[in-house]
């Protein structure tokens, strides 16, 4: 039995509750004693300040591995947040047993015929591709996928299977074709900020919503106080949940059981930003729901 945590989006540097939320994440961990944690993307700036939510990660008393969101390098060099992150690689993979996690860097900007990785200025000038897997790292994985004894789970920050609008990677029909007649699990992914599956050609692209809060920038409220919304002028355009949000995951010799959780909104309501319950193409419900994956043959 294989048992990890996963989560994704905290997004520490633009909520008023980042301690809050790892503190109570953490405590659920050191419960239930998973064998890692894996994080999804977009958990802070790679700043000398938020050192400090690397330190408690590692002190869980568990090992950590983390996934590169496009927030995490939007505004720093890959260098640098790969040295934040302590990974010698921003995508890598590991094997316990005979499951090979897989890790991807999704955040890439196709620029012509080669694939820069994604800063927000060059982005916002460029306006070319966004996300992309680029072909080196297609071939590694390809190459990761060669044994035909393991079974496989791939993570990324961005969808492999969104459709809506450019937030799955813009060559996911080549990736997803890489893993395809593979013994692949599952796939699941972070960035969307909402819960979703999607099944294609018998492999499950799970989506885990985020460990924060939903961005909809669509009606600005000001549901705190002005000192809040001072130090965090995002907030404005946010929809907080009440709870940390995650996923446990066991693996057995039969399925992959995914273990959600219910929550709750903090102050402000989809209705309230007058949105609907979807958003980015996926559920923004204040959950993460449980599935359960039969293991490929």
């Amino acid at each position: 039995m294989i048992r990890f945590a996963v989560f994704t989006d905290l997004h520490y540097d633009h909520i008023p509750d980042g301690d809050r939320r790892i503190k109570e994440f953490l405590e659920i961990v050191r419960m239930k004693n998973p064998d890692f944690i894996l994080s999804l993307g977009d958990l802070c700036y790679p700043a000398a300040e938020n050192r400090k939510v690397i330190d408690a990660l590692e002190q869980s008393g568990v090992p950590v591995y983390h996934t590169i969101g496009n927030h995490d390098t939007d505004q720093y060099s890959l260098e640098e947040v790969m040295d934040f992150l302590k990974i010698e690689s921003s995508y890598y993979s590991f094997l316990i047993d005979d499951v090979k996690f897989i890790v991807l860097n999704t955040c890439y900007i196709r620029d012509g015929q080669k694939c820069v990785p994604f800063l927000k200025r060059n982005y916002d000038k460029t306006k070319q591709a966004y996300p992309w897997l680029p072909q080196v790292e297609a071939d590694w994985l390809l190459q990761e996928l060669e044994s035909e004894d393991c079974y496989y789970v791939v993570f990324s920050h961005h969808s492999l299977a969104n459709d809506f609008r450019d937030r799955g990677i813009a060559n996911r029909e080549a990736v997803r074709a890489l893993l395809e007649n593979r013994k692949v699990l599952f796939c699941m992914n972070g960035h969307d900020h909402g819960d979703g599956c999607t099944i294609i050609n018998g492999i499950p692209y799970i989506t885990l919503n985020s460990m924060s809060y939903i961005w909809h920038g669509m009606k600005e409220l000001y549901a705190y106080d002005a000192k809040t919304h001072e130090k965090y002028p995002s907030l404005k355009n946010m929809i907080l949940y009440q709870e940390p949000l995650h996923a446990f995951v066991e693996i057995s010799d039969k399925e992959a059981r995914i273990t959600g959780m219910d929550g709750h909104y903090h102050t402000i309501t989809p209705e309230d930003a007058e949105i609907g319950r979807t958003w980015n193409g996926v559920s923004i419900e204040p959950k993460v729901l449980s599935r359960t994956v039969k293991l490929p043959r």
